[in-house]
């Protein structure tokens, strides 16, 4: 499910007000970002990400539960909280 308007707007207050803000970017330029990324989870990332789990787990594992791993993954890869 897309984010909604609200909800990709405070992704883009919460990442201005951390030290991980992308230095060179506009506000509105961020936005453009936050955007093009949820729209890409939602036209194929979730799906490759589906697809890339092993049966029987992929089965097993709630969207929620994958979504979880997915981002514990990320955070530990690029040693981000």
């Amino acid at each position: 499910m897309t984010l909604t308007t609200e909800q990709r707007r405070a992704i883009g207050v919460k990442i201005m007000r951390t030290g991980d803000c992308p230095g060179g970017l506009t506000k509105p330029q961020l936005v453009e970002v936050i955007d093009a990324l949820d729209d890409w989870w939602e036209a194929s990332g979730a799906a490759a990400a589906n697809v890339a789990i092993p049966q029987p787990q992929r089965g097993i594992l709630t969207s929620k539960q994958k979504a979880r791993l997915f981002v514990m993954l990320l955070e530990a890869r690029y040693e981000v909280s």
